[in-house]
């Protein structure tokens, strides 16, 4: 199989037996304590557009532009009930609340998901339309499908992906969709979001990223592929510091493959 043959070349073990291991043995341990506690820290900053949140509120836009083409409808939000997991401070969550979505927010940050509570109260044309849920989303007892999930810069910081893009599949309703936006495991990657984002430029909190939880396009392509799910487009996507603005690549664009940062949709059978 194409997907351990990249994965234990790689060396990533844990991903692994995260990946392909026993679900039994392995369900409910995707988000670690470490990764909380991170979060937790950021979390007075999340609605600082000039603070640690900085890259996440520039990259917004382009998130909402990625998926927009993929629905391909007038109004591909209006209507649509929505669960985005790791939502952190909200930033997501309320732009599609305000272009006419039922959003859920999910995360496993408390402090992360009071700011955004706090911040969703101070429009109260969104606040019928929003709501957030504390806690990792194998714990969620959810008694509806949705017709778009969204994980946004999430998959790069789970333990056991396997477990958390299975438990995110189960959500979502036949023909909906699941989007996500994570990091490339690529020698560029690593130099760009560890060793310039964090260490030179201290552009995103140092210790943010761990290279070996990144996972590859071909990866989770092939996984979905595996679970006849639909793999609609991968595009990549770069931060371009003179624009401050991040440039997602038109389909079919070789001049801007996912070798770093990259956005994939798939839709369920």
């Amino acid at each position: 199989m194409m997907m351990k043959y990249n994965l234990l070349r790689s060396g990533y073990k844990s991903f692994e037996r995260g990946l392909l291991g026993s679900l039994s043995q392995q369900r409910n341990h995707t988000v670690s304590n470490q990764e909380i506690q991170h979060f937790d820290a950021l979390a007075k900053t999340w609605w600082d557009w000039d603070g640690e949140s900085r890259l996440l509120h520039l990259m917004n836009p382009t998130r909402i532009d990625f998926m927009s083409q993929i629905i391909r409808e007038k109004t591909p939000f209006a209507g649509k009930q929505v669960l985005d997991i790791g939502c952190g401070g909200g930033i997501l969550s309320e732009s599609m609340a305000r272009l006419g979505a039922n959003v859920t927010g999910v995360d496993a940050s408390k402090k992360a998901l009071d700011v955004a509570k706090d911040h969703s109260e101070k429009d109260p044309k969104i606040r019928d339309r929003l709501k957030y849920i504390h806690g990792p989303i194998e714990k969620q007892n959810f008694d509806k499908q949705f017709n778009i999930v969204t994980c946004m810069e999430v998959v790069e910081h789970v333990t056991n992906p396997r477990d958390f893009l299975e438990s995110l599949m189960n959500l979502v309703k036949p023909n909906g969709y699941l989007m996500l936006s994570t990091i490339s495991r690529t020698f560029m990657a690593r130099v760009l979001t560890i060793f310039l984002a964090e260490k030179v430029l201290g552009i995103v909190p140092d210790g943010t990223h761990d290279y070996q939880k990144y996972i590859r396009p071909e990866e989770l392509a092939e996984f979905f592929r595996e679970h006849h799910w639909k793999v609609n487009d991968v595009r990549g996507v770069m931060y371009h510091p003179l624009q401050s603005k991040w440039i997602l690549a038109k389909p079919g664009d070789s001049c801007l493959p996912p070798l770093c940062n990259y956005m994939l949709s798939a839709q369920k059978p």
